[in-house]
C-alpha cells in the first residue's frame, strides 16, 4: 500500500523491506497520542532504521540538513564518512558518493524528513517545519545521542537544542510539547514508550529543560532495561 503521508519512493521501499526484515512489534499505550515528539537512541542508525521500517503511524525524523541535499550529501560522505571515518581513498570515495548520496537524499526527501542545521541560524527552519507539522497533528521522531555511532543499548549523553520545541510550540499553540521516549530493542523485537514527559506550567525554561532532558535520558535507559538490553 502507497503511503498518503510518504513520499511513493519511501513507501515502496518501506513495504519491501518489511517482506524480509524480521517484524518488530510497537508497543504504546493508547493514551499517548499524537501529536508528540518521540525521543529515541541512534545506536548507530539501528534506531532510525527499525522505527521508521515499523512503526505504524507516519513520522518526520529530523536528520542532519546534508542527508536532504544531493551536492551536501556527497561532500559530506567524500570528506568525512568514507575518507575519515572509513579510510577510503578520496577517488574511491567519490566513485561510491555520486550514485549513494542520490539515492539517500531521494530516499529521505520521500520519507518527509526535517533538516537539522547545527551550528546555524538555520536551525530557526527546523523549528518552524516542526512546528507546522505538530500543528498539524503529525508527530516527530529525533535521535539527539551525541555518540551517534555508539551501538550499545544504553543512552549516554544527548544534546538538549530540541527541547526548544517546547517554546515555540507553546508561544503557537498555548500548550506544552509531549516528549515521550521511544525505545527499540534488538532482543526482544519490539518499539517501546510508556509514558509523556512534559514542561511544567509556570516554571522556569532553562532550569526545566535540564530537568526534562534528564527525565527523557533516564527513561530510555528504564525501557532499555525493561527489555533486557541493559543492566543498570
Amino acid at each position: 500500500m502507497i503511503s498518503k503521508f510518504y513520499g511513493p519512493f519511501f513507501s515502496i521501499l518501506q513495504n519491501c523491506i518489511r517482506k524480509i526484515y524480521p517484524k518488530y512489534t510497537t508497543l504504546i499505550p493508547d493514551h499517548i497520542d499524537g501529536p508528540v515528539v518521540f525521543v529515541s537512541h541512534h545506536q548507530n542508525l539501528f534506531g532510525p532504521f527499525i522505527i521508521l521500517l515499523w512503526f505504524p503511524k507516519s513520522l518526520h525524523a529530523w536528520m542532519l540538513h546534508v542527508f536532504l541535499d544531493r551536492e551536501a550529501c556527497f561532500k559530506q560522505y567524500v570528506d568525512y564518512t568514507f575518507t575519515k571515518r572509513f579510510g577510503w581513498n578520496k577517488v574511491l570515495a567519490k566513485i561510491c558518493a555520486y550514485p549513494i548520496s542520490y539515492f539517500i537524499t531521494t530516499l529521505l526527501n520521500s520519507g518527509k524528513g526535517i533538516p537539522v542545521y547545527r551550528g546555524s541560524r538555520k536551525i530557526l527552519e527546523t523549528f518552524h517545519l516542526s512546528i507546522d507539522a505538530l500543528s498539524r497533528r503529525e508527530s516527530i521522531v529525533l535521535f539527539p545521542d551525541i555518540q551517534y555511532s555508539d551501538p550499545s543499548a544504553a543512552t549516554t549523553e544527548m544534546y538538549d537544542g530540541f527541547l526548544y520545541l517546547e517554546k515555540y510550540y507553546y508561544k503557537a499553540t498555548g500548550k506544552h510539547v509531549l516528549f515521550v521516549p521511544l525505545y527499540a530493542s534488538k532482543r526482544k523485537h519490539v518499539i517501546i514508550a510508556d509514558r509523556q514527559i512534559t514542561f511544567r506550567d509556570g516554571k522556569d525554561f532553562n532550569t526545566e529543560r535540564k530537568i526534562v532532558l534528564r527525565e527523557i535520558h533516564d527513561h530510555l535507559n528504564e525501557l532499555a532495561k525493561k527489555c533486557g538490553d541493559i543492566n543498570l
